[in-house]
């Protein structure tokens, strides 16, 4: 538990940890952002697994472009920037080397990174001609923009999961929209995962998911009764998930379990409280093992 002045690297030394394998195992962002009483995994890697552990060369692909959207911008209040409007796109993504499969996982993503960019671009030109390059910044020459910040959460020889923060701006709205995807690999097969393939069908696992969401979302600052619907045992509840070193990553779009702003919440279930819902001898064996 997370108490007065500690801070990650504090933590992290404590247990003889890294900052970089805490914020693996908790699914953290940025190190800096704890609060008192938040609870955290602790980590544990057995000496002999370490080496074993890295899973496939990663690298990191970026697509970066600007278009013109051939009208003039305006600003903020209205007035002529004296420029003219540009629709700005900058995208990481994850490109994975070694496994026989990597081609399909990379096909994959690539693919949705295809889509993606399509998809915006839709938006943004049908913004454009509907509103005229209103910027709703005050940055002249960047109120069109699209951007994909992938983040690996767990990565060795059979699984890669992966958290992908898309956000982007498009004119006459209000502000920037972030949401949360999330991706998931058997990389034996190259196939995705969905959160159905973990756990064993011969038990009641989407309450026992429910039950434990509902517990942990209690605790998360801006989540209200929403909860008990956004995360009720329905497996399309659960869609957006990870898992990490420490614990199985649930996400909840935005609105869906409380609050009033744009942030998708996202909570850990260490994997020992669904002990005995996992498929037996599945892919999540090794992670439990690793912890024990």
């Amino acid at each position: 538990m997370v108490e007065a002045g500690d801070s990650l690297g504090k933590i992290a030394e404590r247990f003889d940890s890294t900052v970089d394998a805490f914020m693996r195992a908790n699914a953290l962002n940025d190190p800096n952002k704890l609060r008192v009483g938040q609870m955290l995994l602790i980590p544990r890697e057995r000496e002999d697994e370490v080496e074993g552990q890295v899973g496939p060369a990663i690298t990191m692909e970026e697509v970066n472009c600007v278009i013109s959207a051939g009208v003039d911008a305006y600003g903020p209040t209205g007035e002529p920037t004296g420029t003219t409007g540009k629709i700005e796109i900058a995208i990481t993504w994850p490109r994975i080397e070694g496994p026989r499969e990597a081609p399909q996982v990379n096909g994959r993503l690539l693919g949705l990174t295809q889509g993606a960019v399509n998809e915006f671009l839709d938006d943004a030109i049908s913004s454009v001609e509907d509103n005229g390059y209103a910027c709703r910044e005050g940055v002249t020459g960047r109120c069109v923009w699209l951007e994909h910040e992938y983040e690996i959460l767990l990565s060795n020889d059979e699984l890669l999961s992966m958290r992908n923060t898309v956000s982007q701006l498009v004119s006459g709205a209000a502000g920037e929209s972030a949401t949360i995807r999330t991706e998931t690999f058997d990389l034996f097969t190259g196939e995705p995962l969905s959160i159905v393939d973990l756990f064993d069908p011969e038990t009641d696992w989407v309450e026992a998911v429910s039950a434990e969401a509902i517990t942990r979302l209690e605790s998360e600052p801006w989540v209200d009764e929403r909860r008990f619907t956004g995360a009720s045992p329905d497996t399309i509840n659960f869609t957006l998930y990870n898992l990490t070193q420490g614990g199985l990553v649930l996400s909840f779009a935005p609105y869906s379990v409380g609050g009033s702003g744009s942030n998708t919440v996202s909570i850990t279930i260490p994997y020992r409280s669904l002990e005995d819902y996992w498929v037996p001898n599945g892919l999540v064996a090794d992670l439990l093992a690793a912890i024990e």
